[in-house]
């Protein structure tokens, strides 16, 4: 059993105003299951027809993570936490290395691979799930989207709206005036904290994920701001993180009590992660932002993520950035890699080119035929083989 109980759902669930979830906030959700466009809301009626239209191609698109595994887990954490919603949404697994979701008004809900590489469990996962439910619930894209048509003009306020949800954005200097228009107000993500919280315990989920995400985007923001990168979107469209994270632990501590130790579900998440790690760490490091990576990749040796990966995937990001002292950085990280129990293989070919540039022609030799050993099906095979033949 987990430390914290499913809390009984009610077809809409009401949180009345009271001390523990923010005195004098109304968040009851604004629709009810199988909500559609008011007759008389044009507007509404216009928005959920370009939706729908961006909703056909995106399920074309290249970038979409097709892997029935992962989306079905995905959509699994959507429906515990979203209950009798669960059949108005539509879930979409974008390749966008950054740390985001979003849910549009006609239930379309992308999240980005991203989240996946930042989140440390499935309840800090649901988190983000069930606070991006909550704003479809209250209506907030809707509302954001009225409030910048007042000061922008339509089309270039839905193409923004687009690309902020499928992580398309515009250049900075046309997008930055939108992007502040369109994003959520500090009430509206006031409300989308709180009534979030109450699906994830309702969904019997850990309530004290949702301060516990906020730190780690906390942590990883200013690890990037002392290497001087540049602050991520979702820190741009969601601000006060410091003062969101303690007004959640205040609440969720009043509320839930203390934390516990136990996540029973911890070992599901980390092997979800683990089995697509390769493709969304490549996303990371091609970001060019190390400072994040390296955050990442410490994250998730303390995650339990295999060392052998992760051991690798440090040595990929020295190998990629280049720097002076970077390449004994990264032989020293692929060595580690190949000590392990399941190491990578093309850590041994990596350290056959590093050897190999090197002039340690021998020594190139056998991590090429190790390469080969471990990976017989290698795309770069006849290559590989190449450079054998050419060597003592």
């Amino acid at each position: 059993m987990r430390g914290y109980p499913r809390i009984a759902r009610m077809a809409i669930p009401v949180l009345a105003c009271s001390s523990v979830f923010g005195a004098g906030i109304d968040i009851e959700p604004e629709i009810r299951s199988g909500y559609t466009p008011q007759p008389k809301s044009r507007d509404e009626q216009r928005l959920w027809m370009e939706m729908n239209d961006y909703e056909a191609s995106l399920k074309k698109s290249p970038l979409l993570i097709r892997d029935k595994q992962l989306n079905d887990y995905a959509t699994e954490i959507v429906c515990r936490v979203a209950g009798d919603y669960c059949g108005d949404i539509r879930v979409y697994l974008a390749r966008n290395p950054g740390f985001n979701a979003s849910m549009a008004p006609n239930g379309m809900m992308v999240i980005w691979s991203g989240l996946f590489t930042r989140v440390r469990s499935e309840d800090e996962l649901a988190t983000i799930i069930g606070h991006e439910i909550a704003h479809y619930l209250r209506l907030h894209s809707l509302k954001s989207w009225r409030k910048a048509r007042r000061d922008f003009a339509t089309g270039s306020v839905f193409t923004l709206g687009v690309g902020l949800v499928t992580g398309v954005l515009l250049p900075v200097g046309e997008s930055l005036a939108l992007l502040s228009s369109l994003a959520f107000s500090r009430e509206q993500e006031q409300e989308a904290d709180l009534l979030g919280l109450r699906l994830l315990a309702e969904a019997g989920y850990d309530p004290h994920a949702a301060y516990r995400v906020w730190e780690t985007v906390i942590a990883e923001e200013s690890n990037a701001a002392a290497k001087r990168e540049k602050p991520g979107i979702f820190s741009r469209t969601h601000p006060d993180a410091e003062s969101r994270a303690l007004t959640l632990r205040e609440t969720v501590s009043e509320r839930f009590g203390p934390e516990s130790d136990r996540n029973p579900e911890q070992e599901r998440y980390v092997a979800a992660l683990q089995s697509h790690y390769s493709q969304l760490m490549e996303d990371q490091i091609d970001t060019n932002r190390y400072g994040r990576t390296e955050f990442l990749l410490e994250l998730h040796s303390a995650m339990g993520i295999d060392p052998g990966l992760v051991a690798f995937y440090r040595g990929e990001m020295f190998r990629q950035r280049g720097a002076s002292g970077d390449t004994e950085l990264a032989r020293s990280a692929y060595l580690i890699a190949i000590s392990t129990a399941n190491p990578h293989p093309e850590a041994f070919r990596n350290l056959g080119y590093i050897a190999l540039k090197s002039g340690d022609r021998s020594t190139a030799a056998e991590y090429f035929r190790q390469y080969l050993a471990a990976s017989p099906e290698a795309g770069d095979r006849e290559m590989i083989e190449f450079y054998l033949e050419e060597m003592p």
